[in-house]
């Protein structure tokens, strides 16, 4: 994916903050954080302090420890739906022990999906990420969703499309998985009254419910979208976030389901998983996003939303037609005349060379962003950096103005 970044690939050498700096010389405003992990910011102290220090103690036990136990604590405290967790390392990990959990407490095998989501990179999930616009429509088929293998695709946001799903289907069906907040596709919000739809159908149907929360864990709330939705899925995957940027993934969930691990009935292997100087850097990454009853990721939502309402701004004064979906933490920018979107098959409708021209300007001026528009902010982030930055769209929708009027009607 870092191939497709343009004019090219850029090499860094160091990053402290919000900053990054390349092999160059060049200075950024990082609005990539590592593709969304670094909450607190590149170097943050109290991670460094805390991996330094147990480098010096341990680095890796293949064995129980203390920090392991103090951070499952701390995600059981925060997160609704965790009773129990279990760790590993990546994003893509986390979702394929997750469904290898619903398949084992279901004893079914069928996985229901929806375009535009990311779940990771293997082969059983991937299907239905970025589909063409020439391809079949979901809910044109008999059953009422595309079939890939044992993976069901459906469209987002359409909760008529998963109960005709699940009527045909739903004794075969273990699992259905969602990003509560479309970030991997123009981070779409979800349309009221839609998670919860998913969770009384998936009740009705005996599916196990499961929350994609690699990005919107610890970045949208402590207890993640399922906290500000108020909507509890049965088992949740986290990451990027919760680890300040170190390699840590999670899974968490009821303890009726998470059993099946403990009573070794469902395999979940990895040399590297609780490695203690992770859960170090986790430890101290969720201690200092708690503090102050939370108000580092109050800080990075307010920024976000006041960048967000500026941008708008410039844009309109610029007479630029754009569409700002998410929320201040992890928002996206897209050239269109479309005035909402609701699934992926609506985000096809967006001028990509628009985007991409955007893009490079603001790459020009020193603000290094996403390749497919979208902004991760941190608490490191500050007013010089958004005072910055607003000035800079400013003048790039001033100066741009006729490579940025969006060639799609919407």
């Amino acid at each position: 994916m870092r191939a497709a970044s343009k004019p090219l690939p850029l090499f860094f050498s160091s990053a402290a903050g919000s900053h990054l700096f390349d092999v160059d010389g060049n200075e950024y405003v990082d609005y990539t954080l590592a593709w969304g992990p670094l909450i607190l910011g590149h170097c943050h102290p109290a991670i460094v302090e805390a991996v330094s220090a147990q480098l010096k103690v341990s680095q890796l036990l293949g064995a129980q420890h203390q920090i392991e136990i103090d951070v499952a604590k701390k995600i059981c405290e925060l997160v609704p739906s965790a009773e129990r967790v279990i760790f590993s390392n990546t994003g893509t990990e986390a979702v394929q022990v997750a469904l290898r959990i619903a398949r084992s407490f279901t004893g079914r095998r069928k996985i229901i999906r929806f375009e535009g989501h990311y779940h990771g990179w293997m082969e059983n999930i991937l299907p239905g990420y970025r589909p063409s616009s020439t391809s079949p429509l979901p809910t044109n088929s008999a059953n009422g969703a595309r079939a890939v293998g044992e993976t069901l695709i459906l469209p987002w946001n359409d909760l008529p499309a998963v109960e005709t799903a699940l009527q045909a289907q739903g004794r075969e069906v273990a699992a259905l998985i969602t990003e509560p907040i479309l970030c991997n596709t123009h981070c779409l919000m979800p349309e009221p009254g839609y998670l919860q739809g998913l969770r009384e159908l998936t009740k009705k149907y005996g599916v196990v419910l499961i929350f994609d929360e690699v990005i919107t864990g610890f970045r949208v709330s402590l207890g993640g979208a399922q906290a500000k939705f108020g909507v509890t899925p049965d088992l949740t995957t986290m990451g990027k976030a919760v680890a300040g940027g170190f390699p840590l993934s999670v899974v968490g969930g009821r303890q009726e389901i998470m059993e099946l691990v403990a009573q070794q009935k469902v395999a979940h292997a990895g040399t590297f998983n609780g490695n203690p100087i992770v859960l170090a850097a986790a430890r101290a990454t969720l201690e200092t996003l708690q503090a102050d009853d939370g108000a580092a990721l109050q800080q990075v939502e307010n920024s976000g939303t006041r960048l967000m309402t500026e941008i708008g701004k410039a844009a309109r004064a610029a007479g630029i037609p754009i569409l700002i979906n998410g929320i201040g933490s992890c928002f996206h920018v897209a050239f269109t005349t479309r005035r909402e979107m609701r699934n992926y098959r609506d985000t096809l409708q967006s001028d990509l060379a628009a985007r991409d021209e955007f893009l490079l300007s603001l790459l020009h001026q020193g603000i290094y962003l996403m390749p497919d528009g979208r902004w991760y902010l941190s608490a490191a982030h500050t007013d010089n950096d958004f005072n910055q930055t607003i000035a800079i769209i400013q003048d790039v929708f001033a100066q741009n103005k006729t490579k940025l009027i969006p060639l799609h009607a919407g």
